[in-house]
């Protein structure tokens, strides 16, 4: 009896610190994010559209011309999507916003486009990992 008064008096003491311990901590609150620049959406009229070359330099869009001369003209990503739609191609737009370059890319496979368009304001930024080769 006297083993059983002192077990129930063990487990009330565990309990008892047990959960000031868990009372006594403070709610945890999300950590705040930092919220990146805002990089305008493919369609925004008010950006000025550069390609993004192979060795991380900006080439300007008329070179699209080379495909067609319906894509010489083109201003946006947006822009070019809506043209390869209206010749009947599947054209995918997605916006890439890490990095200190986003870029939005273009594909649109049936008609021979792969390319990333880079905000103008963009193309002077070194891009990491040195020189180029």
């Amino acid at each position: 009896m006297r083993t059983a008064s002192f077990a129930l008096a063990l487990w009330a003491g565990v309990l008892s610190t047990s959960i000031g311990v868990f009372a006594a901590q403070p709610a945890k609150t999300p950590a705040a994010k930092e919220q990146p620049n805002k990089t305008p959406p493919a369609d925004d009229k008010n950006v000025t559209w550069k390609l993004a070359g192979r060795e991380g330099e900006c080439t300007p869009l008329d070179i699209l011309g080379k495909k067609g001369p319906a894509y010489g003209d083109i201003k946006s990503p947006q822009e070019l999507a809506d043209k390869l739609k209206a010749n009947g191609h599947d054209a995918e737009v997605k916006e890439f916003k890490a990095g200190i370059r986003p870029a939005v890319e273009v594909r649109a496979p049936s008609a021979g486009i792969h390319v990333m368009f880079v905000r103008q304001e963009h193309c002077d930024k070194k891009l990491p990992g040195g020189e180029k080769r």
